[in-house]
């Protein structure tokens, strides 16, 4: 990454990979890079992958469907973007996604201001070549938050809400 001190620039096949909820994450840029006003992610959902529902107290995060077709909880709706679609999460939010489709699908997402992504950088698993990302349960999911806890995340699970999510094509 580079960082003149007002503009970042991370390269082509730069950033970091994470497996976080099943899905493959690549983290462009950080809280902890420049201002600390953005984390930025690439996503490669698979079917059926997705994170739990939780929201950003600090934080809100918008996602770009970029490809594949992805169920959103929004509250207490749950809406689904098809490729070209944006979704905005408000900060304070509940949320969480799903990929519903027939086919691995591809999200651009962006925390404004960034912080939340960091869970990303020190709780994702490590990519191991030849096998693939687990998709984490509640208890898994709890793991990871109490390995991160003492960096203060903008990141609170509420596993015992995901009855709101109600995903087309009946994969809750």
């Amino acid at each position: 990454m580079f960082d003149s001190g007002r503009v970042l620039y991370t390269p082509a096949g730069g950033g970091t990979v994470k497996w976080v909820s099943g899905d493959v994450y690549r983290v462009l840029t950080s809280a902890e890079d420049g201002t600390g006003s953005i984390g930025f992610i690439d996503g490669q959902v698979p079917v059926g992958a997705g994170p739990l529902p939780h929201l950003h107290k600090h934080s809100d995060e918008s996602f770009f469907v970029v490809s594949g077709t992805i169920a959103f909880l929004g509250g207490e709706k749950t809406v689904t973007a098809e490729a070209g679609g944006f979704v905005h999460v408000p900060r304070g939010t509940l949320h969480r996604f799903m990929n519903v489709g027939d086919e691995e699908a591809r999200l651009l997402f962006f925390f404004t201001p960034g912080g939340p992504e960091l869970m990303f950088l020190y709780g994702g698993d490590e990519p191991k070549p030849g096998s693939a990302p687990i998709i984490w349960d509640a208890d898994r999911t709890a793991e990871v938050m109490a390995t991160v806890a003492e960096r203060n995340l903008d990141l609170e699970y509420h596993t015992e809400l995901n009855y709101l999510f109600k995903p087309e094509g009946g994969r809750p």
